[in-house]
């Protein structure tokens, strides 16, 4: 963590908010002559809780800004690391918001919070892709450090550490089925659904032989079976779940499976979406 906020104590945008907290007269511990450095790493987390969030936040905001704009989209380990920490306040808020209030929101509204929740997943997938952080441990982590220097309480801090690792049990075993869809010759293209498809319950919207199929992808069978029942109960017939073909087993700690794991389940999908072609190929554009 030190090595982020390091970071971020080297942007322009640094010295401006503190700046500001200096001139609110914050209560702080003052700069040591012998370690002005390893001072100014540790920054954030003397700042008084009230100020803590706030710097946190926007520093992270700003200095993805920063160095992005600097760098025309050139992409380090760490500005994927600082998106990823200014993500993670909007995600929580809307991650509890639905929680709490989803089942009695309008659809709009429940739109509105996918926002926060897609920049999330989106850092953390690029974190992922980029093979910069393999353990699933060393990201709910990170999370979980984040939450608590934004000065959120333990029960918060948990909500978080538990909602990042439902998030990442998912979203692995998603990258696992797209991978295997990918070395198939008969699927010619695979993306994500968009904001209305992800409402829908869609995953991913794969070609397969020419014909465009939404997924929804479950960690079990089990799962994947009682989805498909609510969907039929609703009439709901955009799109079909399906199981991974991968158990919690075959991941271990892991984010990411072995080309050979891989490789072995080609032949399970293959009749998987020749059922999902008959049962929902016709209804999705």
């Amino acid at each position: 963590m030190d090595d982020i906020l390091y970071a971020v104590t080297k942007t322009p945008e640094y010295q401006k908010t503190i700046n500001e907290v200096k001139s609110q007269r914050a209560e702080r511990q003052p700069a040591q002559e012998s370690n002005t450095e390893e001072w100014g790493a540790r920054l954030i987390e003397s700042l008084p809780s009230v100020l803590r969030g706030k710097a946190v936040t926007l520093l992270a905001a700003q200095a993805v800004s920063e160095r992005v704009g600097r760098t025309h989209k050139y992409e380090s380990d760490q500005t994927r690391q600082l998106a990823l920490m200014a993500a993670i306040p909007n995600w929580l808020l809307a991650k509890r918001q639905l929680d709490k209030h989803g089942k009695t929101m309008e659809r709009p509204e429940k739109k509105k919070l996918l926002g926060p929740i897609i920049a999330f997943n989106h850092a953390l997938r690029k974190i992922i892709d980029a093979e910069q952080c393999s353990g699933m441990q060393q990201l709910i982590n990170f999370v979980n450090d984040i939450v608590l220097m934004m000065s959120e309480s333990e029960e918060v801090a948990r909500y978080a550490e538990n909602a990042a690792q439902i998030t990442l049990v998912g979203m692995r075993q998603e990258i696992a089925a797209e991978s295997v869809l990918s070395s198939m010759q008969e699927v010619h293209g695979i993306r994500g659904a968009n904001d209305e498809e992800e409402l829908d319950g869609i995953d991913i919207v794969v070609n397969y032989n020419g014909i465009e199929v939404g997924i929804d992808i479950k960690s079990s069978q089990t799962a994947a079976d009682k989805a498909n029942g609510v969907a039929r109960e609703h009439r709901d017939t955009k799109y079909m779940a399906v199981w991974s073909g991968f158990t919690g087993c075959d991941f271990g700690s892991n984010l990411i499976l072995e080309d050979w794991q891989l490789r072995n389940q080609q032949g399970y999908y293959r009749s998987v979406m020749d059922v999902v072609i008959q049962q929902v190929g016709h209804n999705v554009a």
